[in-house]
């Protein structure tokens, strides 16, 4: 895959991966979605993958590793505060995947200018069913088990840049789907990676960007965009 030549060669590095309990009222499975994610981060050599879930977070353990991601899979789930202050004052690079987000309170806009509005459920209105991404557009999965996205609303675009959108293929509105806040990244929901070559391509490269070393010039994405 293309995404293969932005990879530095990375020795004796950690990576850590959050997710929520199994619970009733999720569509996906957070281990599910860390095992998917640590398939796409396998050709990073060197790299140790540690995977927990995140009702066993203690103060400090963000900073055991240079790169961290929370996967909430479970509305409203409590996230230890602890860990909602450590993500925030990282020094390495940390994301966030899908739910809960609004949990960092007055900082979500203060530090990365965004500003929580709602889950976005489908209706009548349609749904946040398309990501524009490098130029290109593609649908979402429409399968059974696809997240509701959580629509958030730019409040100071000064603190974010934004990676990807997604769009309302019927009313074409077009909202923040990945963005990045310096080392931080938020994605809006929980991408089924496994159901499309588009979508696990476009995630590979914003890995990428996670994973590359700040010391290192930027390489320029390879993502082929398509419009389907």
């Amino acid at each position: 895959m293309a995404f293969k030549e932005l990879i530095p060669k990375q020795q004796g590095s950690c990576l850590q991966i959050f997710f929520d309990p199994e619970g009733d009222g999720q569509v996906q499975s957070g281990r599910g979605f860390a095992i998917a994610l640590q398939r796409l981060l396998s050709p990073y050599e060197g790299v140790q993958i540690r995977k927990a879930s995140i009702d066993l977070y203690q103060r400090g353990m963000v900073g055991l590793c240079g790169k961290n991601i929370y996967i909430g899979t479970h509305f409203d789930h409590r996230v230890p505060r602890v860990f909602v202050e450590d993500f925030m004052n990282a020094r390495g690079s940390v994301a966030w995947f899908g739910y809960n987000i609004w949990q960092m309170g007055p900082r979500l806009e203060q530090d990365l200018g965004l500003r929580f509005l709602r889950s976005a459920r489908p209706d009548a209105r349609g749904s946040f069913d398309e990501i524009v991404y490098e130029g290109g557009t593609f649908k979402k999965s429409r399968s059974k088990r696809a997240f509701e996205q959580v629509e958030l609303l730019p409040a100071d675009v000064s603190k974010f840049v934004t990676l990807a959108e997604s769009r309302n293929s019927r009313t074409r509105e077009l909202v923040p789907y990945i963005v990045r806040s310096k080392n931080r990244f938020y994605i809006a929901d929980i991408p089924e990676i496994e159901n499309s070559d588009h979508v696990s391509l476009m995630l590979a490269e914003i890995l990428a960007r996670f994973m590359e070393d700040p010391t290192r010039p930027r390489s320029k994405p390879k993502f082929i965009a398509a419009t389907e």
